[in-house]
């Protein structure tokens, strides 16, 4: 690979930048990885929580653009809620002038202007709520034993639900100026009842669609195939702007 590329990786609802940063020892030593943390979450914990999603995405957009100089190639990945995030913070960082990235990946997620289907579990009381996210797998289940971990993790995921919840899509005038790669679980009950082209409908350039073994959160129980397409695509993406460069 002849260009090294960072990587910004947005996580889920609940979740914090450390989810990804297992990713390190099976990525390219040339792609550089990025976790990006949200307000009130992981290392950020004492910050206030956020449930608009205009915030979050102005707070990752910053992250960003802080952390890219003009000549930086680079991607963005984002899983479930971070998926949506990633969506709009496409578009916040264009409309701010920072160059566009070389590819995006969308996991877990249906497409953004899919508005089927809403729940408003983040109303429920505590425990439906949490029933609610059980359904979703992972490791809920430790937390909802751990009054502590309860406490401290219930007003995250309900910010989190909130947003992913109550987002209303506004359709954008443009395309997405890069490649996108939609990435799903072939037992992700939370997204399989969708038509993941769906997601194609923004791509300015070529959409990829992959399967992987596992449920919601494959990111973090089956990350080695995720690693492995984010490896094979970033390749190709750089061969390509190689030759452009070359040429």
């Amino acid at each position: 690979m002849g260009n090294e590329i960072k990587l910004f990786c947005i996580p889920y609802s609940g979740g914090s930048a450390e989810v990804y940063r297992r990713w390190n020892k099976s990525l390219h030593s040339d792609i550089q990885l990025f976790p990006v943390e949200l307000p009130g979450h992981g290392k950020r914990l004492f910050e206030p929580l956020q449930d608009d999603i205009n915030t979050i995405v102005e707070d990752i957009t910053a992250t960003i653009a802080s952390n890219l100089n003009s000549n930086d190639n680079y991607a963005i990945y984002g899983h479930s809620l971070g998926s949506l995030l990633t969506f709009e913070t496409y578009f916040k960082l264009i409309e701010n002038g920072v160059h566009k990235p070389q590819h995006i990946f969308f996991s877990g997620r249906k497409a953004p202007q899919n508005m089927h289907n809403k729940t408003s579990f983040h109303r429920l009381p505590d425990e439906q709520f949490l029933h609610a996210v059980m359904s979703y797998g992972g490791n809920t289940h430790e937390i909802v034993e751990n009054q502590e971990l309860l406490d401290l993790f219930l007003p995250i995921l309900r910010a989190d639900f909130k947003i992913s919840e109550t987002y209303c899509h506004q359709e954008k005038k443009d395309k997405i100026a890069c490649d996108i790669t939609v990435i799903n679980g072939r037992n992700d009950h939370s997204a399989i009842m969708y038509d993941m082209s769906e997601w194609g409908y923004y791509a300015g350039g070529a959409t990829a669609f992959h399967s992987v073994d596992g449920g919601h959160f494959f990111v973090t129980e089956n990350y080695g195939p995720v690693v492995d397409i984010i490896k094979q695509t970033l390749r190709i993406a750089d061969n390509i702007l190689d030759r452009q460069i070359v040429n």
